[in-house]
């Protein structure tokens, strides 16, 4: 494991993993929610408190750094559900995105939030709650809830796809989870019950897919073909308007990330890691134990692959596994230090 003790509880004590993300090689994001006990679970309902808004962070990790420096921390109060992506352009940074609306930036010497999204107007790209953020062509775009897709040009500013998109007369059947592109003019966007939109850098075009089963993750292959994940794994791959289903599902929770890493997409969810590769979905079961309980989140770039849950995080490079933490390991510590 590459954290301390000393470390473990100034980041992650008392919070679990919720997403992640590859800024480069050496540096490496995470997003955590508070971890309650039953005692604070009933204090929350004695309160009528939204366990929505319990406090969350942004964790930072610098792997050159010199150990027992190599974590910034962020505390986020009256944050609602959050996610955390990376972009190249126009700056070399990690973005939080909030449901509502706020977005904050760090890295390349800057250290900003960005409340321009909340207000739901013509022109803003958040229609109805941002529920991903993804790299594509080096810049952030978000994706969310009625048909949104934003690009963050720089420091509140965004250039929004949303009122490309025609309304959805069926409320909650629409609506975007998952977004990703070959470039920033070969974009796909889905959600909702198979409700697919691709972007040729002119407009937005509807996709015929194959099945009205609500879509979870999307993930464009070097291979050439965009992997869709439904509900418990029902998958399709394929483009434009042809698609071909490579699982039937059955998969008990379906994927939360899918990636493109080396030679094949890699899929996880809270109970373990699946490869795709040349058509067929297969476990993986050959890892050691401390990187397999790793699953939950994925992210890629710059050469690694990044896995994260509520169980510790570990990172896949030039062919090794590394762990960065485990839970379990560091709570017995704890543990035995009181």
């Amino acid at each position: 494991m590459t954290m301390g003790i000393d470390e473990y509880i100034d980041t992650f004590q008392g919070f679990y993993i919720i997403g992640c993300a590859v800024r480069n090689r050496m540096i490496f994001g995470f997003v955590v929610d508070s971890y309650y006990t039953d005692v604070q679970v009933e204090i929350e309902e004695e309160n009528e408190y939204d366990p929505a808004y319990r406090p969350k962070r942004m964790l930072t990790h610098y792997r050159d750094d010199e150990p027992g420096d190599q974590w910034g921390v962020t505390d986020y109060e009256g944050w609602s559900f959050i996610v955390i992506g990376s972009a190249l352009l126009p700056k070399s940074q990690f973005l939080a995105a909030e449901l509502y609306g706020k977005v904050h930036a760090v890295g390349s010497d800057e250290d900003s939030y960005d409340n321009s999204l909340i207000e739901r107007k013509a022109g803003n790209p958040n229609g109805g709650g941002i529920r991903k953020l993804k790299q594509i062509g080096g810049y952030a775009y978000i994706c969310g809830g009625a048909r949104s897709v934003g690009k963050r040009l720089a420091d509140g500013e965004w250039l929004s796809h949303t009122d490309a998109f025609p309304s959805h007369p069926e409320i909650g059947r629409d609506g975007f989870d998952d977004i990703d592109g070959f470039s920033e003019t070969d974009i796909y966007a889905g959600g909702g019950m198979g409700d697919v939109w691709r972007y040729d850098g002119k407009r937005w075009m509807q996709v015929d897919f194959p099945s009205n089963s609500w879509i979870q993750a999307i993930c464009c292959g070097a291979d050439g073909n965009v992997y869709i994940s439904c509900y418990e794994g029902l998958i399709f791959a394929g483009r434009e308007n042809q698609w071909t289903k490579i699982h039937d599902g059955g998969i008990s929770l379906g994927f939360r990330d899918m990636v493109w890493y080396e030679d094949r997409v890699w899929c996880t969810n809270d109970y373990g890691f699946w490869t795709i590769h040349n058509g067929a979905l297969t476990q993986v079961t050959d890892l050691p134990s401390k990187i397999l309980v790793c699953a939950g989140r994925l992210s890629t770039g710059d050469g690694v692959l990044l896995a994260a849950g509520l169980r510790g995080a570990a990172f896949l490079e030039n062919g090794k596994w590394n762990s960065i933490f485990l839970r379990s390991e560091m709570e017995k510590i704890v543990k035995n230090m009181s």
